[in-house]
């Protein structure tokens, strides 16, 4: 598989709105605090190190000023992790930028690419052979259909896309087919497709997108720029049943929607206290928080950014390490007094937050609920209503 990162890195967000959504919890807590832009990209890298990439293309381009002297070391960063990436100083920004990209990857023998049009759509998973398979399932396809993908982060919205009556499939799932469901992921036929540009998609279904219809000097960044008079007819989409990626700032960008999803649900992500140094150090199963530690208790009430004292900042087990922060980890603290059994049963009740937050039980009993579910329902509602005035 082609590691295809394309990316624009700066500070300046391209919705401010969705990062002041977050502000109050970056500045409530140090490990969930705001690294640099360029330190989240250098993160999310990292996170895709583990794999075995037939070939990697990197585009990239540092857009604040006190960055433009950082390519060097950003380049040396890059190649000791990927020692025979092909490294461009240029994202793209236009159909011509798209093609060029396209001339390289055709010259690759493989006929699958792990796209990355973000610079913050971390790989969190602690099973690095999931991907393989879930490739392996994609291409099972391979002979039938034309365009296929196998969709990697926003585990919360894409896991409930084919399912009746959650928030995500009532707005936009719409126009698919459930082909298979089993153990390792639901297979859908979208029959208007879908351009996230977080997926893994075959050489088909990204030749669709940018190079399939003319689109002269209109500015495109991303697949989503280019879905607009190029519908993708009949893409076969792979969705995992757990989660492999996920966004940096998790889902702010839902607040106040009819899909919001809380940080108490599923909170940002952070990039650990000596990551970069390769000195992470983890207190497992602890009440009391601990400052400088990647603090993990799947029981605790409250993540850290709400409780300082008591608070956590993951509710995972050790299972779920992201597979890039193993060899980054020089010190696990385990309390030993911790009841295996509560801190598993916590971590499972969690997994089913996470899997459907909107449900009753995923939420807490607040007004930003009631306000949720009255949203919900009123768009039930109508939506019901007009079927009937049809």
């Amino acid at each position: 598989m082609i590691l295809y990162f394309d990316s624009y890195i700066t500070d300046e967000p391209l919705k401010k709105q969705h990062v002041i959504a977050n502000d109050w919890l970056r500045n409530s807590c140090k490990n969930y605090s705001m690294p640099k832009r360029i330190d989240i990209a250098k993160y999310t890298l990292a996170s895709f190190a583990p794999y075995k990439w037939s070939h990697v293309l990197i585009r990239y381009e540092l857009g604040d000023q006190e960055d433009k002297n950082k390519y060097e070391s950003f380049d040396n960063y890059i190649l000791k992790l990927f020692p025979k990436a092909i490294i461009m100083h240029e994202r793209s920004d236009s159909q011509a930028d798209f093609r060029k990209s396209l001339e390289i990857i055709d010259g690759f023998n493989d006929q699958w690419i792990f796209y990355s049009g973000n610079n913050d759509q971390v790989l969190i998973t602690s099973n690095t052979s999931l991907l393989e398979k879930l490739v392996k399932k994609a291409e099972s396809y391979i002979n039938k259909y034309k365009f296929i993908s196998v969709v990697y982060s926003h585990f919360s919205e894409f896991v409930n896309l084919p399912k009746a009556n959650t928030p995500f499939n009532l707005l936009f799932g719409q126009d698919f087919e459930i082909i298979e469901k089993n153990d390792l992921a639901t297979v859908i036929l979208r029959h208007n497709g879908d351009n996230s540009a977080i997926q893994i998609v075959n050489k088909n279904l990204l030749k669709h997108w940018f190079d399939s219809k003319d689109f002269g000097s209109a500015r495109i960044i991303r697949s989503e720029d280019v879905r607009k008079g190029n519908i993708t007819h009949d893409q076969i989409m792979v969705i995992p049943n757990q989660q492999i990626g996920a966004h940096f700032d998790a889902y702010s960008h839902t607040k106040g929607s009819l899909f919001e999803t809380l940080s108490y649900q599923v909170p940002p992500l952070f990039i650990p206290n000596g990551f970069f140094d390769k000195k992470i150090k983890i207190a497992y199963g602890y009440d009391d928080y601990r400052e400088g530690w990647v603090n993990i208790n799947p029981s605790a009430k409250k993540y850290s950014f709400e409780d300082k004292r008591k608070g956590t900042d993951l509710k995972i087990t050790l299972d779920d390490l992201p597979a890039f922060w193993k060899d980054r980890i020089i010190e696990i603290d385990i309390n030993e007094k911790a009841d295996k059994n509560i801190l598993r049963a916590a971590h499972d009740k969690n997994i089913k937050k996470i899997s459907n937050p909107w449900k009753l039980s995923s939420k807490r009993l607040e007004m930003d609920t009631l306000k949720f579910f009255l949203r919900l329902y009123k768009f039930r509602f109508k939506k019901t209503a007009r079927k009937f005035l049809r």
